[in-house]
């Protein structure tokens, strides 16, 4: 999967990918230093080995955890394709992803852990990120391979995905490129879209796109990749995967959360701003517009 993927992507463009930059460790200074500060990715490859979530977190922790809670889970590339969200029970949705790993498309992405597992906030450690910031939303992802999270960036926030069972393969792109990522109208709180698919790639909508710096990386489990805010990013599940990430908001970040994008936020929950084109609310059976 990981090599047709590459070369699929390599083909759209005219510029050799580039891995991301890989280190071992780094202390919090030189992490604020050297990546926060100057808005700069990198993959860390041990700085997870203390952490409970890699010796607990697997498909039967969360089936024994998790028989009584429910949860969203979605189909497909939601963010370049359609919105695809379905409610109902974690363990089912879990039993999904185990027994049909190979042919299922249920994704149990962007699960708020303080809300579902709180206990677990324990088991991870984003310290790197939360010791620079006043605000801080983590969440669980658990998929089977072939899950897209499409092209896009988290405008407000600098992001964390760690892998704790699995492989991830990502990409990214700086935003200095953003003009050849020709952002979307589609509407995600937090986030800015791209309408560019690269699983169907139209070349003659998106002809800058092929020349966009595209640097990417596999995350394996114990590895963590930092994504800074405006970064555009796009992930592979390549297996039966379990991940956390988070997000950290300075002040200043946190302000603009309180303040424009909840503006935003409140207009498109009225369906008053963006109220058809986005990720987060889906059709229902009765044809409602519902918030997942």
């Amino acid at each position: 999967m990981v090599k047709a993927i590459l070369e699929r992507v390599q083909g759209i463009l005219n510029t050799d990918l580039k891995e991301i930059n890989t280190i071992e460790s780094i202390t919090h200074d030189d992490f604020y230093k050297n990546h926060i500060k100057t808005n700069t990715p990198v993959k860390m490859t041990h700085m997870m080995s203390h952490w409970k979530a890699m010796e607990l977190w697997s498909l039967d922790y969360f089936e024994k955890i998790g028989k009584d809670k429910e949860t969203y889970m979605y189909q497909g590339n939601i963010r370049q394709n359609d919105t695809n969200w379905h409610f109902g029970a974690f363990q089912d949705y879990l039993n999904d992803i185990r027994n049909n790993s190979d042919n299922t498309e249920t994704y149990l992405g962007n699960m708020p852990i303080a809300k579902m597992f709180p206990e677990l906030l324990e088991h991870v450690d984003f310290s790197l990120i939360s010791n620079n910031t006043i605000r801080n939303s983590t969440s669980l992802w658990i998929g089977p391979p072939g899950t897209i999270t499409g092209w896009h960036t988290d405008r407000l926030a600098n992001n964390i995905l760690a892998l704790i069972e699995g492989r991830k393969l990502v990409f990214l792109v700086s935003p200095k490129e953003t003009n050849k990522m020709y952002p979307s109208d589609k509407y995600e709180p937090g986030s800015r879209l791209s309408d560019v698919n690269m699983e169907n790639f139209d070349e003659e909508h998106h002809p800058l796109f092929k020349d966009a710096t595209v640097q990417y990386t596999i995350i394996h489990p114990g590895e963590m990749l930092f994504i800074p805010q405006t970064w555009w990013h796009v992930v592979y599940g390549l297996d039966v995967s379990i991940s956390s990430n988070n997000f950290g908001f300075t002040p200043f970040d946190n302000f603009k959360m309180k303040s424009s994008e909840l503006i935003k936020r409140n207009l498109h929950s009225l369906g008053l701003y963006s109220p058809k084109n986005c990720v987060c609310h889906y059709i229902n059976e009765d044809g409602k517009r519902v918030k997942r």
